[in-house]
């Protein structure tokens, strides 16, 4: 039988472990309002990771929202169209103002001068590659190079030292100096991009032949379509600015129809999305040859460098069989129009 001494040298040592642990800081109400000028839609959302909030935006283009956060942290404030990042303290009331038509250069924080940092870093960042060619950049010798991102880190660094809040400041010039250490590695990919962009084949030069299933499980090749002009969409169910493209693709196909030209799109997503894959095309009303090459490093990604240059990317070849254009304009741009027209 446990003594009374036993029990009671239990609850002394629970309760030092409780007094001498670090207590759970409760959720602090944060309130953040704002106007937006302009506003693309009927409401505002803020978020990260962890968090969700949202509010209503009145007749009067203002909102307001209170969150309960339990420590500062990096979100991401969302109009409906355009994005910024903040940063948010527990317990702040924070207020904004932005006009949509001028979204970054207008955005205004009152009470966060964290989140005023931020969208001046982003400007900043933007000013200084306003007018430079990153190709040219890339080719820089080493010294001149590494010099070209330092410069733009002093910039940041200059601003972020006006704020008061310190654990910010450790905070963003760790992020900052660990942005600037990638710049090598930036290099190394521009140097493996072009290395690969240089290996496809030109204007004029015969296409590299791909073979995939459609949805029908039917065997089809590129080459299949000798006479006639192909125009290939490389795209994926995850990738969102694939996604706003098909509308397009299906208008263009629908005004080009009756010419000599085949729409093939190609899925680089994996084999997990196939049934997603062909619920999006039928949800989508999308036309033309379908095929699926299950995966990023299928042959038509290695062959065609498509992880040089990412998704969507569009391709346009000639009756021969030979290649028009491996970077073709996409369905939003007038451009593609203007190609077709010259050819039919």
């Amino acid at each position: 039988m446990k003594t009374p001494i036993y029990y009671i040298s239990a609850i002394i040592a629970i309760a030092a472990i409780l007094y001498m642990s670090d207590p759970v800081k409760p959720p602090v109400k944060t309130y953040i309002s704002g106007v937006i000028t302009n506003p693309y839609s009927d409401s505002v959302k803020i978020y990260n990771q962890t968090y969700e909030f949202g509010a209503r935006i009145n007749y009067k283009n203002e909102f307001k929202m209170s969150m309960e956060i339990d420590s500062a942290d990096y979100f991401t404030f969302y109009d409906g169209n355009e994005t910024t990042a903040m940063y948010i303290n527990p317990g702040e009331c924070i207020k904004l103002t932005l006009d949509t038509d001028m979204f970054d250069e207008t955005i205004q924080y009152s009470n966060n001068e964290e989140s005023t940092f931020l969208s001046k870093k982003f400007l900043i960042e933007e000013e200084y590659f306003k007018s430079v060619d990153m190709d040219s950049v890339y080719g820089l010798t080493d010294s001149l190079y590494l010099d070209f991102f330092s410069i733009l880190e002093k910039l940041f660094l200059s601003e972020l030292i006006k704020l008061s809040n310190t654990d910010f400041i450790a905070l963003e010039t760790g992020r900052i100096s660990d942005m600037f250490s990638a710049s090598e590695d930036w290099k190394r990919a521009w140097e493996k991009r072009k290395l690969a962009l240089s290996a496809l084949p030109q204007a004029g030069e015969p296409a590299i032949d791909f073979t995939y299933p459609d949805i029908d499980n039917n065997i089809v090749s590129l080459s299949d379509f000798k006479g006639k002009y192909v125009y290939v969409d490389i795209w994926a169910t995850w990738c969102g600015p694939c996604v706003a493209e098909i509308p397009f693709l299906v208008e263009l196909e629908k005004e080009f129809y009756d010419n000599s030209i085949v729409f093939l799109s190609v899925s680089v997503d994996n084999d997990v999305n196939k049934e997603k894959w062909k619920t999006m095309i039928k949800e989508k009303d999308m036309g033309g040859v379908q095929l699926f090459a299950s995966g990023w490093n299928s042959q038509i990604g290695n062959d065609y460098a498509i992880s040089a240059t990412g998704i969507p990317r569009f391709m346009l070849f000639d009756k021969e069989g030979n290649v028009m254009d491996t970077n073709a304009p996409r369905p939003s741009s007038e451009d593609i129009k203007k190609v077709f027209n010259e050819i039919f």
